[in-house]
């Protein structure tokens, strides 16, 4: 059966805790400063999740809503982009999320995407992408030369920041994180060394084998976990160590000692991607997107078609080491 035009198939959100349910709803009409575009690509990310679970501090839609705030498609219709023209956008979940065959979405939020650039690899890319090279470059500015530290480095946005580390010239690039064998392939991607933590390992254990590993005391420490491996972390900076925090994977809370934030003259910062204005954002993910394109930035990408969203939905929670992305076509 065909969906009449003025319809569209989506994922909708219609319990907090539960996977979406994909259901025939509205399709959008764009407003002036709007495209429509055909949704051939909608990333999941871990906020995605936690918004639809209701724990996010941010709040939620109001139900049901459809979520998703990343994606690539077609131009169907646009002020200033052409139809036909293939982009990177971003998602409001409060009026109308990625996860559905039609999208409206600012046309200050999307990016033409380049030839040779797919479009799984182009919406897995962009929020993961942007807090990696964001995070790097303009919260703690890395210098060329600099012992970097990234925690977390076997998830999606671990990963990207050991090649965006690597490509920004660090002198020494460590990966962090618990599966040895994602690490092993950090090596691959631009990583000097890899420290691979357990549960059994004290703050101070993790700071002697975060500094052997990086061969000298840190400069920047790039911390999508928080947590105790962010106060590890901390005590094995050196003097004006540079900390940037971007997550809480593995708690909520952690503790400094003030001999090292005091002593060592440490500077801990905060990065969100929806800080930085719509023009910054563009232009990096287009930075992002050569470097895809040239092969310095690789990223796994894992897809399921609309009708499997419960399916994408569950491998998303499993921490898969890469992106999850629905084909809503």
């Amino acid at each position: 059966m065909t969906t009449p035009a003025d319809r569209m198939r989506a994922a909708q959100v219609t319990q907090l805790g539960e996977p979406p349910v994909v259901g025939e709803v509205p399709r959008p009409v764009a407003q002036p400063h709007q495209a429509l575009l055909q949704v051939t690509s909608a990333a999941l990310n871990p906020v995605t999740l936690s918004t639809a679970s209701g724990v996010f501090y941010g709040g939620h839609p109001q139900l049901p809503y459809i979520p998703g705030t990343e994606g690539a498609g077609i131009v169907v219709q646009g002020t200033h982009l052409a139809p036909g023209t293939r982009v990177r956008f971003e998602a409001s979940e409060q009026v109308g999320g990625a996860l559905a065959e039609f999208c409206a979405a600012a046309e200050a939020e999307c990016v033409e995407l380049p030839d040779g650039l797919g479009d799984d690899l182009a919406a897995g890319l962009g929020v993961a992408g942007l807090a990696a090279w964001l995070a790097l470059r303009d919260a703690v500015r890395l210098q060329p030369g600099e012992r970097v530290l990234i925690l977390g480095a076997t998830g999606a946005v671990g990963q990207i920041a050991v090649q965006s580390a690597r490509i920004m010239g660090a002198g020494r690039v460590v990966a962090v994180g618990r599966n040895r064998r994602v690490l092993e392939h950090c090596l691959t991607l631009g990583a000097d060394a890899i420290v691979a933590m357990t549960d059994a390992q004290t703050d101070q254990e993790l700071a002697l084998a975060f500094t052997e590993a990086a061969q000298g005391p840190l400069e920047v420490v790039f911390d999508p976990v928080f947590g105790l491996p962010s106060r590890a972390a901390s005590q094995a900076c050196g003097l004006r160590g540079r900390l940037v925090n971007l997550g809480q994977s593995a708690g909520a809370e952690a503790t400094y000692r003030s001999r090292d934030i005091r002593g060592k003259l440490l500077t801990i910062v905060g990065h969100a991607n929806w800080a930085a204005a719509p023009e910054v954002r563009s232009a990096a993910f287009r930075e992002l997107a050569e470097h895809a394109v040239s092969g310095r930035i690789q990223l796994s990408v894992e897809a399921f078609p609309l009708e499997e969203v419960a399916l994408a939905w569950a491998r998303q929670q499993q921490s898969p080491h890469g992106k999850v992305v629905v084909k809503p076509r």
